[in-house]
């Protein structure tokens, strides 16, 4: 992986490809490569970059104090790669971060492309969620089983027909995300947090093309179908079949999305 350093961290990415830039987040436990096998069509045609955050995968820099740490990193990020505007593409926590600097640095961005954004999840409370939330305090605090916290995290968050996205990952995806569970358990708290805004979200007028599943958990769906009533610009498409991993879980379905976005700019 090549390495570059921004905004006081040292982050690591890949890229493939030539063409438009297309810049892909990764969400709360997963990393650079899990964005692989749905992005490789795209690459034929476009220059994609996928990179690890601070305190994931391969990437260096203290913790996030933030999701606004988060947003500063990839500003910067696209600035010194000279990436601008760009095509981004975020899940999960990661439509936090995309949405966010959207909203602050419209110059920056193209396009965007979410699968289920995790924004505000606090506004729909649930048992499942407050469950998961409760186990994740317990190993973590109590048993000081950070790993088996995050683990735990992953499994519930990724849950779908039939089992969970988590074990089916490659055994080094698996390993990679118990490796950086700290970041995720800091992350896990910042999540709770109001960013961004429902006002900021109506600042958002590129085009946007959001994925949501029939699949997952119910809050991931709630949250999702707010951003998209707040999006003055945004078309949500159904990915049936998954769980809240929805770039893992069905990559090609995703990557036919992510395509159709791109043709729409």
């Amino acid at each position: 992986m090549r390495r570059i350093a921004v905004n006081g961290a040292e982050l690591a990415y890949e890229e493939r490809g030539d063409g438009d830039p297309v810049v892909c987040v990764h969400g709360t436990g997963t990393y650079s490569a899990t964005w692989t096998p749905s992005t490789e069509p795209i690459a034929r045609t476009h220059r994609v970059i996928a990179y690890d955050r601070r305190g994931y995968g391969a990437s260096g820099g203290p913790p996030a104090s933030s999701m606004k740490t988060h947003v500063d990193d990839l500003a910067d990020l696209l600035r010194a790669l000279d990436a601008t505007p760009a095509a981004l593409v975020g899940q999960s926590a990661a439509g936090v971060i995309v949405l966010a600097l959207a909203a602050r640095n419209p110059e920056l961005v193209r396009s965007v492309a979410l699968a289920e954004p995790a924004n505000q999840m606090a506004l729909f409370p649930s048992l499942s969620a407050a469950g998961a939330l409760a186990m994740v305090g317990y190993r973590a605090l109590v048993r000081r089983a950070r790993e088996e916290a995050a683990v735990g995290f992953y499994r519930w968050a990724s849950a779908r027909p039939g089992g969970n996205g988590f074990d089916s990952m490659p055994a080094e995806w698996q390993e990679t995300g118990r490796a950086h569970s700290g970041a995720v358990l800091r992350e896990i708290l910042q999540l709770a947090l109001p960013v961004p805004r429902a006002r900021d979200l109506r600042r958002v007028a590129h085009p946007t093309t959001i994925a949501i599943t029939d699949g997952g958990r119910a809050v991931f769906r709630r949250t999702t179908r707010r951003v998209d009533r707040l999006l003055p610009n945004s078309r949500l498409v159904e990915i049936p079949g998954a769980g809240h991993l929805i770039p893992t879980d069905k990559p090609a379905e995703f990557a036919r999305l992510l395509a159709s976005s791109l043709e729409s700019v």
